[in-house]
């Protein structure tokens, strides 16, 4: 399978989101802060939480180069494919559920305040701004830079721009399949 190019990327990244953004328009907004699953995010909890790992993705991507070397170094593997990299997120939220009590927390920065009430409109709008910031950020990117500079993920690693890129796809995705399953009165 080809490796996709930072078009691809950002056409997936809104394809991603356009489907996300319909699906809570199409909810009741008496729902939207409602604790449906006991113990569990609301609906606007996992918004929120998109919206934060969405802008830090964008924030580690417009650092400047020199800074991304000097801090996390260059990749020094063969880059995954989107295939592989899904695989390797599968993995890592399975031993992540695993171990969360055992040690890993992840930052404030990435969690839902408790007991917030969010509006619906203002948390998709927010969402709309930071995927849109993401796809400017990625169309500055050199299509050969995607595969060398790398991020910092907390379960799985240095990752590629490319595959920070592919995790920002398939974790929202994976959150908006965890909406449709579960969420839905």
């Amino acid at each position: 399978m080809k490796t996709p190019t930072k078009e691809d990327l950002i056409l997936d990244l809104d394809d991603i989101a356009e489907k996300t953004i319909i699906w809570f328009r199409d909810q009741t907004t008496a729902n939207f802060n409602k604790e449906i699953l006991d113990g569990k995010w609301t609906m606007a909890g996992h918004l929120y939480h998109l919206i934060k790992t969405t802008q830090e993705i964008g924030r580690g991507m417009s650092m400047p180069r020199i800074v991304l070397r000097t801090t996390f170094g260059k990749s020094n593997r063969a880059e995954r494919t989107f295939e592989e990299q899904h695989k390797k997120y599968i993995e890592a939220l399975a031993n992540f559920k695993a171990t969360t009590r055992k040690g890993f927390v992840p930052s404030d920065t990435y969690l839902p305040p408790s007991n917030k009430e969010f509006d619906r409109e203002e948390l998709l709008q927010q969402f709309s701004k930071e995927i849109a910031a993401l796809q400017k950020t990625i169309g500055k990117w050199k299509e050969k830079d995607l595969g060398i500079y790398t991020l910092p993920h907390p379960a799985m690693g240095k990752l590629t721009i490319r595959e920070i890129i592919y995790f920002s796809i398939f974790h929202t995705k994976h959150h908006l399949d965890n909406l449709k399953e579960h969420y839905v009165i």
